[in-house]
């Protein structure tokens, strides 16, 4: 995410970052209580899909373990913890501001005390973590240690592949049930995918297509994604799997659905979507942040009920646009002075 650019890095890796992150954006505009079609089609891949694309940047056996977790330190849980910490601020001063008008706010219901130990909780829950989005973060952390240690310790793939899938199912088994610290339990999830994303990289078969054949695996696999509603609404924040199989079907149907996109886009979209893309640690920081701020200032103006604006397409487009244009004059700036906030390396 926040990575230093090299010469040969490919823009297209860079362009499914910026689409994985269009889309994640976007899942966190509207309700999650009464779950539309489309959104459960986004949340079948949006987020295995990052987990993916982080995974093609891994490179295991080019430093040292320690190394690699002092620098992962630096890139993922110093922005997890500061960015947690001013979504805390916000929250505390939304509380205040409530606590003074004589005013009930559902979402202040659970007090000081409780959102500021969700920090270090690191798991998202009722109450726990105000900047839900961190979560990503703490699983990344985990989940990349834990395939960069796997892939140290051996090179057979069907060792590899059979932890990991273990792993996996344990976290389908159990999820909802139990939520342990760190988001232990959507990292389990999610490593499946970092393995997945490294070895595409290392072999990468779409290399040699035809954009014919590309097309052509472009449709089957957004036919077979269109699919996910039938194993409801899922996603590995909780995480929430319902059915392993169809949940994994689903995912990578998604994923290879969104390399086959960014590998046919036109130079032009491709540089659009990799702007996104080289910027999406200070997007996904920051975009729950505004687009909750946007929600709360635009009810407060129109008496508008957040309920209302939830469920609405043009409300939820109107806040999309605000917030996208609060946050890159927000992100320039916090690249530009305050870098180590998010992991960057000058």
């Amino acid at each position: 995410m926040a990575e230093t650019k090299t010469p040969t890095r490919e823009i297209w890796i860079d362009a499914l970052k910026g689409w994985g992150m269009l889309l994640i954006v976007t899942g966190h505009v509207w309700s999650l209580s009464d779950v539309p079609v489309w959104y459960m089609w986004i949340f079948s891949f949006h987020v295995p899909l990052f987990f993916f694309a982080a995974g093609m940047t891994l490179k295991p056996g080019g430093t040292r373990f320690a190394t690699f977790l002092r620098r992962r330190v630096q890139t993922l849980l110093v922005p997890y913890f500061f960015y947690a910490l001013l979504g805390y601020g916000f929250y505390v001063l939304g509380y205040a501001a409530a606590q003074a008008a004589g005013i009930t706010v559902a979402q202040f219901g659970y007090g000081l005390w409780q959102p500021f130990m969700g920090i270090f909780y690191g798991s998202v829950g009722d109450g726990l973590l105000v900047n839900s989005p961190l979560w990503f973060l703490m699983a990344l952390f985990l989940s990349q240690s834990a395939v960069q240690a796997l892939n140290a310790q051996t090179t057979h793939p069907v060792v590899k592949y059979a932890i990991l899938l273990l792993c996996f199912s344990i976290a389908a088994l159990i999820e909802e049930q139990f939520n342990p610290p760190f988001s232990l339990l959507p990292a389990m999830g999610a490593a499946v995918f970092i393995q997945l994303g490294l070895d595409f990289r290392r072999h990468d078969p779409v290399n040699q297509w035809a954009k014919g054949l590309r097309w052509m695996a472009f449709v089957v696999l957004l036919g077979l994604s269109l699919f996910s509603p039938t194993n409801g609404a899922v996603g590995l924040a909780g995480p929430t799997i319902h059915q392993p199989v169809l949940f994994l079907m689903f995912a990578l149907a998604g994923i290879g659905m969104s390399v086959m996109l960014v590998r046919l886009a036109s130079p032009r979209w491709q540089a659009v979507l990799a702007f996104i893309g080289q910027h999406s640690m200070g997007i996904l920081v920051l975009h729950m942040l505004a687009i909750k701020g946007v929600k709360v200032v635009l009810s407060i103006a129109t008496g508008t009920s957040l309920d209302t604006m939830e469920h609405s397409l043009p409300w939820g487009g109107l806040i999309l646009t605000v917030a996208a244009l609060l946050m890159w004059p927000a992100i320039a700036f916090i690249e530009r002075w305050l870098s180590w906030t998010l992991g960057i390396r000058r």
